[in-house]
């Protein structure tokens, strides 16, 4: 067996690209034992294939090159390395529950527009009852886009008078509501108050939504509805490039009680 193994066994041996080892000794990771003062070739040593292994080995743990190169690979010994591997372990598992996490939430996305789309009458109002449901608060349009729940999650809009503020709603499908309160226990859910809502569709940019909410508020006639109305984006910029197809669906709060007009100012 040879003594030096060249880059490009190195590299077969180990199916990386040349380019990594290239980057491996430009950083000081893995520099070849020998180099070819005339052509650059560069060889390294048998012996080097075990250093490129653990190497290999930290980064699939998911350890950084710049990980490895400062701190690890000159201080191993049994202890540190059980020690490093259960951090390692702990980061990992977080990052794998974050993972799932975000999956639930892009169910919960799917899963509120295939089951609100079929139900899209453009023209109709009607009145619709529903329990408590849950939102996380984002606030006003300068802080939706710094806000991750708003890519994932379905977005409600509340608008009262000249002012509108933004949350990321718990679509209750019967599983996934369960789990987003269990993943995210550190934030504060706020709730649409249970009871009655007049009904009604926006299709359009979201410019025009005023006039769409005065219709279906003219349609409730001698109904007591409340100030605000609470706007859920079903088809967004986010499934559809074309703002003219953008779908809203428009809930207007039927007070039906003292009690019921107190909670409803709490949103």
């Amino acid at each position: 067996m040879n003594k030096t193994l060249s880059i490009g066994e190195i590299s077969a041996l180990f199916n990386l690209n040349v380019q990594t080892l290239i980057y491996y000794d430009s950083i000081g990771l893995l520099v070849p034992a020998e180099r070819n003062p005339k052509n650059g070739y560069r060889r390294y040593r048998f012996d080097q294939i075990y250093k490129l292994a653990t190497i290999r080995y930290l980064h699939r743990l998911g350890y950084s090159l710049k990980e490895i190169h400062a701190s690890y690979l000159e201080s191993r010994d049994i202890d540190s390395t059980l020690e490093q591997l259960r951090n390692q372990s702990s980061i990992i598992r977080k990052k794998a529950e974050n993972l799932l996490n975000t999956d639930r939430a892009i169910q919960q996305k799917i899963h509120f527009i295939e089951q609100e789309l079929p139900n899209v009458d453009i023209d109709r109002v009607s009145i619709k009852e529903f329990p408590d449901r849950y939102y996380f608060p984002i606030g006003g349009e300068e802080l939706l886009y710094g806000d991750d729940w708003f890519y994932l999650n379905p977005t409600v809009v509340f608008y009262k008078g000249d002012s509108k503020y933004f949350g990321a709603y718990l679509f209750d499908d019967g599983e996934n509501t369960i789990l987003q309160k269990e993943m995210t226990d550190s934030l504060r859910f706020s709730v649409i108050p249970a009871g009655r809502f007049l009904c009604g569709y926006h299709q359009g940019a979201y410019e025009q939504i005023y006039e769409s909410a005065q219709r279906i508020r003219k349609a409730g006639g001698e109904l007591d509805l409340a100030e605000i109305s609470i706007k859920f984006n079903i088809i967004d910029q986010f499934v559809e490039r074309d703002s003219t197809n953008y779908i809203t669906e428009v809930q207007i709060p039927i007070i039906d009680s003292e009690e019921h007009r107190e909670r409803l100012l709490c949103l």
